[in-house]
């Protein structure tokens, strides 16, 4: 299938590689090598792979971000609509190629909404009667065209998502490149992003989507390649790679495994130990952000025990991530609403929230601030033990460390570079940062987002060892089908306000 990708003719050729070998800066160990395939103009291609399989170095090198602004050394030959993307304009590059990265807050540069959709029109010197066209349409595409005046920051990490497709979209490219573009979306969203993958490909577009899992997006485009080791090694019709190498795409943490094998046993072994008594308690919360029409929540109630695991779900802009700021003291508290065994945490500091609550972004990067993962993984332990400069960690800590980056996979990536951790990884490193130090309460926002099956399941092994050592979690997710076996609670919002349940009744 490999070579017979490869003998495509050039003139109906989009994407070609040839020996692309791809190594970071800094680093000795190449994160493509001597990859080669071809995609035909006017295909859709689904690129699969695990955490760090090279997805979305391969997607930067299709726009040219790689190597030329990103640094690090790429040989081999790269040609995408007859353009080597480390050479050509930018101007012709951005006409013929629109990518939405993994991390969409990076390519997000505009205040509002519209803004946004309009920069790259605005830098192609279109016309504005034009731009405004392509405005409307991009939002429409995406769902978004009432908020097309509202401020980008204010938006939930789904809605920026899907602004970040529709500021490509306005580009009109004939190909497009979707890295995990999904990621943040909640299950009505993500359907609907299949649904314009597979609109854009009917138009004549060509498509590339790029995800750690072979979900519902990958099985509906045409074709799929498998990444492993920094090359290809499946390339095919979805159905047919799931009727022949199901078990190996498994193996890769590309399909689902029994991921919730135990945990109803585990649950109630929490609750037979519980304490009496609540942890947290929410009682009728209402927020409204400073000019905003209607409230992010309204009239909040929710109470969490020591041990008790819950999950916080809704559609993206749902108020799920307004909340967790809430109690994190990320925004103003009210008073008289927000409780911490017992006590109103009315004007509380966040460095005293800290100590008991450990707290996931819903963006690793944003909470990233050293060099190397193992730094990254000490540094919350160096700032709460407060040790000075030079200081060792306690042996305790320091052991904890190394069993938690081992059990996720990233001890070999201790040295590296955090910001150089695939999306799934990131999100790892972020987790078992907080885990070094017993907090009681976790709070994790989408921490599956953009991960696949292997790394889902080292998050609940490691989120049952927390919780059976008696901390509560709650766990913002559009993935609540692989915790629901765990947890005691789930927690539904919608336009700010919540219904609970309780979980194993």
């Amino acid at each position: 299938m490999h070579d017979k990708a490869l003998s495509v003719t050039p003139a109906a050729v989009a994407v070609q590689l040839h020996e692309v070998t791809y190594t970071y800066e800094n680093e000795t160990d190449p994160v493509l090598l001597g990859l080669s395939l071809a995609i035909s103009s006017g295909e859709w291609v689904a690129i699969v792979g695990a955490s760090g399989s090279g997805k979305s170095t391969l997607c930067q090198l299709l726009n040219g971000y790689l190597p030329r602004a990103g640094g690090g050394q790429r040989t081999g030959t790269v040609a995408v609509m007859g353009m080597d993307p480390a050479e050509a304009e930018i101007a012709g590059l951005a006409g013929a190629v629109g990518l939405v990265y993994q991390d969409t807050d990076a390519q997000l540069v505009q205040a509002v909404v519209e803004d946004e959709v309009a920069f790259g029109p605005e830098n192609l010197c279109q016309p504005p009667a034009e731009i405004g066209r392509r405005i409307t349409a991009a939002l429409d595409a995406v769902g978004l065209a009432a908020e097309r005046r509202s401020f980008v920051r204010r938006l939930s990490g789904g809605q920026r998502q899907r602004t970040a497709i529709a500021a490509v979209l306005a580009l009109v490219p004939p190909l497009v490149v979707l890295d995990d573009a999904a990621a943040s979306l909640d299950p009505p969203a993500q359907r609907e992003y299949t649904s314009l993958c597979r609109r854009l490909h009917q138009d004549g577009r060509t498509v590339i989507t790029a995800s750690g899992r072979l979900d519902e997006t990958a099985q509906a485009a045409q074709r799929v390649l498998v990444l492993a080791g920094g090359t290809v090694l499946f390339d095919g019709p979805p159905a047919e790679l799931l009727r022949d190498h199901g078990a190996q795409l498994a193996g890769l943490g590309l399909l689902p495994a029994d991921l919730q094998a135990g945990a109803a046993a585990a649950r109630r072994a929490r609750a037979a130990q519980r304490e009496a008594g609540p942890l947290l308690e929410v009682k009728g919360l209402t927020f409204t952000y400073p000019g905003a029409v209607r409230p992010a929540l309204a009239d909040v109630s929710l109470s969490l025990q020591p041990g008790e695991w819950a999950l916080l779900v809704g559609s993206n802009g749902s108020g799920k991530t307004t909340l967790s700021q809430l109690l994190m003291g990320l925004q103003p508290l009210p008073r008289g609403r927000l409780f911490w065994r017992g006590r109103d945490l009315f004007r509380t500091p966040v460095e005293q929230l800290a100590r008991e609550i450990g707290y996931v972004f819903q963006q690793p990067e944003h909470q990233m601030v050293a060099s190397s993962v193992w730094e990254e993984c000490l540094f919350g332990v160096r700032a709460q033990l407060n040790l000075r400069a030079g200081q060792e960690i306690p042996r305790a800590e320091r052991e904890r460390a190394e069993a938690l980056l081992l059990q996720a996979g990233l001890w070999d990536k201790r040295e590296d570079s955090p910001y150089l951790l695939s999306g799934g990884e990131k999100r790892l490193l972020s987790v078992i940062a907080q885990f070094i130090l017993p907090k009681s309460l976790y709070i994790l926002d989408e921490p599956t987002a953009g991960t696949d099956y292997r790394g889902i399941q080292i998050l609940l092994e490691l989120c049952r060892q927390q919780a059976a050592a008696g901390a509560a979690l709650l766990v913002i997710t559009h993935d609540p089908q692989w915790m629901e076996e765990d947890a005691d609670l789930c927690c539904q919002l919608e336009q700010g306000n919540m219904l609970v349940r309780r979980l194993g009744d």
